[in-house]
Parts: C-alpha cells; sequence; structure tokens
C-alpha cells in the first residue's frame, strides 16, 4: 500500500486540459478550453494526475493554494509533447516538502527517467531533473500492472494499467474506488484487435474518457486521412461506451482544429449512437462516489 492523502474518501474527476496535438488558446476555444491534456482524480484522499500538458500548469498553482495536501501521483500515458509539456512547469517539483512520484509505461524501449530526464536536460529546458526541491521519483510501470493505494475508510484505491495498446503502446489506465470505476483512454486507435481490447478494459464503467480526436471524414480522407496517426473517432469513442456498458462518456484529446461550435456538433453526433455523452471541457467536474 502507498500511503494515505487528501480530500476523505470522495471520487471525483476534473478536467484541466483536453486538447490534444498542441494547445489552442484564443475566443473560438474558449468554452471547452485550449490547454492540453491534462486531468486530476481524487479517490478516497488520493491526489492522482493522469498526462502532464499544459493543462498540468494550471493544476499545480491550484495546488499550492490547497492547504494539507503535498503529495501527488502524476500517470503518463507516453512521451509525446503534447502530453508532457506541462511537467517542467508543475509548481509542487518546485517546493521542498512536497512528495511526487511521476508513473509511466516503458515504450519503444524508452524508460519514462530516461524521457523526462532528457527533456529537463540543458539542451531544452534550464531547469535539470536533479535540481528540482521536491525531488521527484520516476517510476517504470509494467505492463498489467495493479497498484493499490491506502485511502480514507472504507475507501482503497486501485489504479489498474493496461498492457501497451496495439497502435503506440499507450497505455491505458483503470481507477477503481468504492465500487466505482473510472477509465481514461486516450491516443488509441481500433487496430486489429485494439477495439475489443478497450472494451474489456473499460467494462462497466462508470465514467470513460477516451480519445475523440478526428471525424469519420478526418480519418478516411483519401489524400489527408488520419489513418495510423494512433487516435480515435468520435463514432469509435461512442461504439466502446455502448459496447463496454459504461454509464457515462466524456469525448476527449479534440483536434486543434475543432473549434467550440465544431465540438458541440460533434457530441450531438455521438449521442445518435451512445445516448450518456458529453464533453471533457476544461474545469467540468464529475463525480463518481
Amino acid at each position: 500500500m502507498l500511503g494515505e492523502g487528501t480530500d476523505e474518501g470522495r471520487f471525483w474527476v476534473r478536467f484541466w486540459g483536453v486538447r490534444g496535438s498542441h494547445p489552442t488558446p484564443g475566443p473560438s476555444t474558449v468554452r471547452v478550453g485550449g490547454n492540453s491534456v491534462c486531468v486530476e482524480v481524487r479517490a478516497g484522499g488520493r491526489l492522482l494526475v493522469f498526462d502532464a500538458g499544459t493543462g498540468l500548469i494550471g493544476l499545480g498553482q491550484a495546488l499550492l493554494r490547497e492547504p494539507g495536501n503535498r503529495r501527488v501521483e502524476v500517470f503518463l500515458s507516453h512521451y509525446h509533447h503534447d502530453h508532457i509539456d506541462g511537467l517542467r512547469f508543475f509548481a509542487p517539483l518546485y517546493e521542498r516538502g512536497w512528495r511526487c512520484r511521476i508513473h509511466g509505461p516503458k515504450l519503444h524501449g524508452f524508460l519514462p527517467e530516461r524521457v523526462l530526464r532528457m527533456a529537463m536536460s540543458p539542451a531544452f529546458f534550464p531547469v535539470e531533473w536533479p535540481e528540482l526541491p521536491a525531488r521527484p521519483q520516476i517510476r517504470s510501470l509494467a505492463r498489467h500492472a495493479v497498484l493499490r493505494f491506502a485511502g480514507r475508510p472504507p475507501a482503497r484505491v486501485r489504479v489498474q494499467i493496461s498492457g501497451a495498446h496495439p497502435k503506440l503502446g499507450v497505455a491505458l489506465y483503470r481507477v477503481e474506488c468504492a465500487g466505482r470505476a473510472l477509465v481514461y483512454a486516450t491516443d488509441i486507435e481500433a487496430v486489429g484487435k485494439g477495439f475489443e481490447d478497450v472494451v474489456r478494459f473499460a467494462q462497466g464503467a462508470a465514467v470513460l474518457v477516451h480519445d475523440a480526436q478526428y471525424t469519420d471524414e478526418e480519418y478516411a480522407a483519401a489524400r489527408k486521412g488520419k489513418v495510423g496517426w494512433g487516435h480515435s473517432t468520435v463514432r469509435i469513442a461512442a461504439e466502446v461506451a455502448r459496447a463496454a456498458g459504461v454509464e457515462r462518456l466524456l469525448l476527449f484529446h479534440h483536434d486543434p482544429s475543432h473549434d467550440d461550435r465544431a465540438l458541440v456538433e460533434l457530441v450531438r453526433q455521438a449521442r445518435r449512437v451512445f445516448t450518456a455523452t458529453d464533453l471533457a471541457s476544461r474545469g467540468l467536474k464529475v463525480d463518481l462516489a
């Protein structure tokens, strides 16, 4: 067991960044949000963060204003820039007394420690990893690993990691607490048995956060299609939610070219396949238990 945390025994998720590929600030994205991916989860008194895009910067600043909490577990799905750019500006890393652990899968022969130390090397950033006052730990996750955290009684927290998804080796996460489950499935593309793998992993979850970067037309366009780019369509996300029998689907990892108006239309389309669909947007908070 990995110790105790804060926020009593509640279980909820809040979004700090929902964009894929790169941030998209501006008036046309202000409703849904322009920061790249970052999701905060509170479960059984534990603070868990999934991915470290630019949304992590705002979360870090908020955490410094929060009394009592001094521990955070960050889980990375993979190491594309839109999933790690915020880590270098994550305020708790620069505060002594904070306990920060960064978890990530081994992908394409790269260990998370190698990737993160490289990202904070003199060629890319003025502060090197060993200089961070919080002295964060980096943990490599095995395929199909299960982590168990002590939480506020009677809650206990379980984080399950899927095997690397077939397309790019992206890790999926399932958080269970108080008999409820949240599944975080970003940067996935239905290749081979990929669709069935995600359905099994998400089976019966209360909330499924699923990559929905493309429309069907964008994905399959003859000349500039997105096949092989490692992302799902809105329709695929809705079909996964329906097949897995989840309670609620939140469309996530929005394409930079999709402004607020376009995303509202896409969620309408998704609801034709799976009624309980909504947009993941910055600041959205969903209670699970």
